[in-house]
């Protein structure tokens, strides 16, 4: 182990072969080194003065100070960081609940398939999973890699499980290096949302061109609208799209992708957009980061959407400040400022005020003719000994998805079947697809504004007591969940011998 003298001799030494020193200040804290500025720059040979410290254990900083150029050393603190098998480990799990809690929850919710059939599975992964993990993971990669470019250690992505209706938190990756520069810092920040941006785009547009295929219903599912960026609904003038459409999953990954790139740039603390502000502002960031702080809070108390709060104050937590790079005097470049307002750009077109609208639990249907016209008089004539089929729709009017049971029931049809008749739902089409159904009571569950068309099938007895009745009337009923009067359409039959 060097005694003290010799290794402040020992960095001098080090500080020297890079950079003209002609002074040195001792403090508890840091190595000062006066060092003249040089005529080339000071980016190159600072950079490599950095890659030679930082292996060694210590980190460089340069400053201005009363006209003086001051390099600062200071000891790096011993660091542990987790081992590749974290990685694969979480990157397994978020596979199974974006699989399991992204693609195929949505998919169910698409085409009305159960939430666990392998048809739900399968066409949930290609058309969800796949996409949002490929942008997710890709918006990482690109900081990882532009990090190795400037020699600034960076961790492999971690990803986040969640529940639906993503089945994942997002990524992030570990910068284990200080960012070296605001070259560095502008770079590494902007990479990530731009790569995962320009994956985005094309998800979102082939996500639109299969939504524009989709029966023009509302989109709304579980109670909540998705609300399109400037962006969004630029891409959707491509396509022909209903007022009101089911989104495809694979453009709802594309608009996750999307919201996540406008989240990322937001110009606050430690995200990526503040990285961007922090290298095109320098110290003024600061209340670039502050106004931003409270732009989320203002936009939760107007809006009334809470998530800007929870996440305006996950970010004054983590930090508003950003720390400076290691070199702050080198300024950037016109190719890079261009790059940062194009960031700002892309913050503006893909930021979303109030991303997800609340639509009130107001479940509704009506009795309608199968083609979705007004229901006539269901007046029916029937022989002894015949069977007719009586055809009707139940229409879901309501703004959310729900289940409407059907019945043909109570004391009139019971005394109806003791007499002799039989009455059944035999099967029931929704969007093409026919179930058989056996019973007086059917369930259905219906987005908003789709159609189920039910055959009824009434079978009336070989004889009838005599005097003969001519008419003969029961009920059948639709019921919403509790707490929701149920509503009932009469059919009257004419029987004839």
């Amino acid at each position: 182990m060097l005694s003290a003298e010799a290794e402040v001799e020992s960095i001098r030494e080090v500080v020297a072969k890079h950079l003209p020193v002609y002074g040195v200040v001792v403090t508890p804290l840091a190595l000062t080194f006066q060092v003249r500025f040089p005529t080339e720059g000071i980016d190159i040979p600072f950079d490599a003065l950095r890659r030679e410290l930082m292996p060694k254990g210590y980190v460089p900083t340069v400053t201005r100070e009363k006209g003086e150029t001051l390099v600062h050393v200071q000891r790096r603190p011993p660091t542990r960081f987790t081992g590749l098998q974290v990685n694969l480990i979480l990157l397994g799990v978020t596979i199974l609940t974006t699989v399991f809690f992204g693609g195929a929850w949505n998919w169910a919710e698409y085409a009305h398939t159960p939430w666990l059939s392998l048809e739900s599975i399968g066409w949930g992964a290609v058309f969800f999973s796949v996409p949002l993990l490929t942008i997710l993971g890709s918006h990482e990669m690109g900081h990882y890699l532009v990090s190795k470019r400037y020699h600034v250690h960076a961790s492999l992505p971690f990803f986040l499980p969640s529940v639906p209706p993503l089945g994942t938190f997002g990524a992030f990756i570990s910068m284990r290096d200080p960012i070296p520069s605001r070259r560095a810092l502008l770079d590494i920040g902007v990479s990530g949302p731009l790569v995962g941006f320009a994956i985005a785009i094309p998800v979102t547009l082939a996500g639109l061109a299969l939504s524009s295929g989709s029966p023009a219903v509302s989109s709304a599912a579980g109670g909540e609208l998705i609300q399109p960026s400037l962006l969004f609904l630029l891409l959707s003038q491509f396509f022909p799209l209903p007022d009101t459409f089911v989104m495809h999953p694979l453009a709802f990954a594309g608009w996750v992708g999307l919201f996540v790139t406008a989240i990322n740039l937001l110009p606050a603390g430690q995200l990526d957009g503040g990285h961007v502000a922090r290298a095109l502002l320098g110290r003024r960031q600061f209340y670039v980061s502050w106004g931003a702080v409270l732009t989320l809070f203002s936009l939760s108390l107007f809006t009334r959407y809470p998530g800007w709060f929870i996440f305006g104050f996950l970010i004054l937590m983590l930090g508003v400040r950003h720390p400076p790079p290691l070199n702050d005097l080198t300024r950037l470049d016109v190719t890079r400022k261009l790059v940062g307002i194009a960031a700002v750009a892309i913050l503006i077109l893909t930021f979303v005020p109030v991303p997800f609208v609340a639509v009130e639990n107001q479940a509704d249907f009506a009795f309608t003719a199968p083609d979705g016209t007004a229901l006539p008089p269901l007046n029916r004539t029937i022989a002894l000994g015949q069977t007719i089929v009586i055809q009707f729709a139940v229409e879901n009017t309501g703004p959310i998805r729900t289940e409407i049971v059907v019945s043909a029931s109570g004391i009139i049809v019971e005394n109806m079947e003791e007499s002799g008749f039989v009455i059944r739902f035999t099967q029931v089409a929704i969007n093409g697809t026919t179930t058989t159904l056996s019973g007086r009571t059917a369930a259905v569950n219906l987005t908003a504004s789709q159609r189920a068309v039910f055959d009824l099938q009434v079978s009336a007895p070989p004889s009838w007591p005599v005097p003969l009745p001519k008419g003969q009337a029961f009920f059948v009923e639709g019921k919403l969940p509790d707490g929701i009067p149920p509503q009932s359409i009469k059919v009257k039959l004419w029987i004839t011998p």
